[in-house]
């Protein structure tokens, strides 16, 4: 036998028999190609068209091709009792129902949210959770998908808007397991949203600390799908506005510059083509507005989708259990190309050579709004983010040694029977600055900004251990029952709770006095000329944001008066506590020290479960 016959044997042998994947992955038999339709359905007091026809239009063009399709229902829509018989009284199993994500004022109203007034509905700061806290986040979200519930008997798996923070979306994975979300493909500065830097056009598993970034590995995957919105020509879209955006799939967008359904056929060759592992694409319109003046081209692209061969119509449900089975994670890579470009995805950077553009996907970094409330009026959420991605982690040890080195301390001393209270109130009075922490590339505040939060922490301690040796010491020789002294050092902070919700406002001729039960519930005195009553109603988001109340942001800008000063107080307001305690008969006493452990333990609750207070 030849060298040349053995080298052929060889060659056809490893051809046969040869590692499978690699030989699937060079020749696809391009089964692999689905078209999700997703048609977002807001209220109907932003419809061109506020009856039901745009509805039923949509519908009826839906099943007339026997597609499938995703619903999906913002708070509005799904509380009108017209769209929701319909829905019931109408789709098939084929249409799956879905949460659209942005918020109204009647949304945030039943969330028991303020909703900013004097914005446009569609502002960023108003429209996306991001504009939130993360506490009001968690109600709008619980808040829309019990209604979900209530509605249709099960909660929803698939979500969408244009933007979703990376907190709202890991809150709703953990809480609500849904399995899909939908976001809108790059645009650096349509509508006031900029939002770029994702894997272009093409599905993928998000990383837990960013939307925008393609989980690298397990630990950093966050288990669910992203789909886009308005997938993008892969050339003639990169650019600034709309003029660029628009050239997308949607067909209220490419028929604006002129275009018209081949330039739609065209386009969607580009995303199924058959040297993709998988080929998807969006379509859809947004109900009751685009669908309107865009339905006749709407029905050219189903007409068309219709006759494209290989293409399987599913719900962003079902494509994501089509996704799941078919990549357990990520795939290492993906090359999407044109005529002009070529896009080359990777889980460490995106690439196009022709474009100019790389961008290096930056590991565990949120944006911002991950903590915080944006309250711009444009969404900016561009790749890469404009910082060092290295986590610093806080160390929390450091906390409890420095309160074991003060009772060793305390013990030496003699002073051992004081240093529960003391360590208690020693907690509470600097109980923001514990809370501090770090996290996807960000150092979190809810008090004071220190540059060295291990070490700021382990100091405060170690030297309120150290100042109160000598204050007890005297103390002692002064007063008979330290404990109790100490002790109301800590029930001092009752008075924080009530100060945090005193509320006051005036409303023409009227005076409102009294305490906020919750962001938009008021419990006090209305004060009318000749008049005195007992008030107990929700107002609507103007008013409750209208209250004036304190502020104690004003204590956590001043190192001084956090550190020094606001201790200081809690001390003498404990001390005023004993005094006034000690001269009362006992039972009495007790019922006071009691009402204030009830208000201090409400206090720590609450200031447990607040908000960041800044990021850097």
């Amino acid at each position: 036998m030849t060298r040349k016959t053995i080298a052929l044997f060889f060659v056809v042998f490893f051809l046969l028999f040869g590692p499978k994947p690699l030989f699937a992955q060079e020749k696809n038999d391009c089964t692999n190609r689905f078209l999700t339709l997703i048609n977002p359905v807001r209220g109907r007091s932003l419809w061109i068209d506020s009856s039901l026809k745009p509805l039923e239009n949509q519908f009826n063009l839906i099943k007339d091709h026997d597609f499938s399709a995703t619903w999906l229902l913002q708070y509005d829509a799904l509380v009108d009792d017209e769209i929701v018989d319909y829905i019931k009284n109408n789709f098939s199993e084929k249409q799956e129902l879905g949460l659209f994500l942005e918020v109204s004022p009647d949304f945030a109203q039943s969330s028991r949210v303020i909703y900013p007034h004097m914005v446009a509905w569609f502002d960023p700061q108003a429209v996306f959770l991001s504009g939130y806290t993360q506490n009001e986040r968690e109600k709008l979200i619980d808040t829309l998908f019990d209604k979900f519930k209530e509605t249709f008997g099960k909660y929803p798996t698939s979500v969408g808007a244009w933007w979703i923070d990376s907190y709202s979306l890991n809150y709703m994975k953990k809480n609500y397991d849904i399995k899909t979300a939908l976001i809108v493909a790059d645009q650096k500065t349509t509508d006031d949203y900029g939002i770029w830097g994702q894997w272009w056009g093409i599905p993928y598993y998000p990383s837990k600390s960013n939307i925008l970034t393609p989980a690298q590995n397990e630990k950093d995957k966050q288990n669910l799908v992203i789909l886009q919105w308005a997938q993008r020509d892969l050339t003639k879209a990169h650019g600034q506005d709309k003029t660029y955006s628009n050239y997308s799939l949607q067909a209220n967008d490419y028929t604006e510059r002129g275009l018209d359904t081949s330039y739609f056929n065209s386009l969607t060759q580009t995303y199924l083509d058959c040297s993709l592992p998988i080929g998807q694409i969006t379509v859809g319109l947004e109900t009751g507005i685009e669908s309107v003046k865009s339905f006749p081209e709407y029905k050219n692209q189903l007409r068309f989708l219709a006759d494209t061969k290989n293409l399987q119509s599913v719900t962003m449900d079902k494509f994501s259990d089509h996704f799941q089975n078919f990549y357990v994670s990520n795939p290492q890579k993906i090359v999407l190309k044109d005529s002009e470009s070529e896009w080359a995805l990777t889980l460490q950077k995106r690439e196009n050579i022709y474009l100019k553009e790389e961008i290096i996907y930056q590991k565990d970094l949120a944006f911002s709004d991950y903590f915080l409330a944006d309250k711009s009026d444009f969404l900016d959420r561009k790749l890469p983010i404009d910082r060092p991605s290295k986590n610093h982690p806080l160390l929390p040890l450091f906390i409890p040694l420095a309160f074991v080195l003060g009772f060793l301390t305390y013990r030496r001393s003699n002073l051992a029977s004081h240093y529960w209270y003391l360590s208690l109130f020693i907690l509470t009075s600097f109980l923001t600055t514990f809370m501090d922490y770090s996290k996807f590339g960000w150092n979190i505040y809810f008090g004071p900004i220190l540059e060295n939060i291990p070490l700021a922490q382990f100091s405060l301690i170690l030297i309120s251990f150290l100042l109160f040796i000598p204050v007890l010491k005297f103390f002692e020789k002064k007063i008979k029952d330290t404990k109790l002294l100490t002790l109301t050092f800590s029930l001092s902070f009752a008075l924080d709770f009530l100060l945090s919700r005193l509320r006051y406002i005036q409303l023409d001729s009227q005076y409102y006095f009294g305490f906020a039960w919750d962001t938009i519930k008021f419990i006090g005195l209305k004060i009318s000329p000749g008049s005195l009553s007992l008030v107990n109603q929700d107002f609507d988001s103007i008013i409750s944001a209208s209250f004036l109340r304190f502020d104690f942001d004003l204590i956590w800008q001043n190192k001084l008066m956090a550190f020094v000063i606001y201790p200081l107080i809690h001390i003498a307001l404990g001390t005023l506590t004993y005094l006034l305690c000690k001269k009362l008969p006992k039972k009495l006493r007790q019922f006071i020290l009691l009402v204030m452990f009830i208000f201090f333990c409400l206090y720590i609750c609450q200031t447990l479960n607040l908000d960041p207070r800044i990021v850097l």
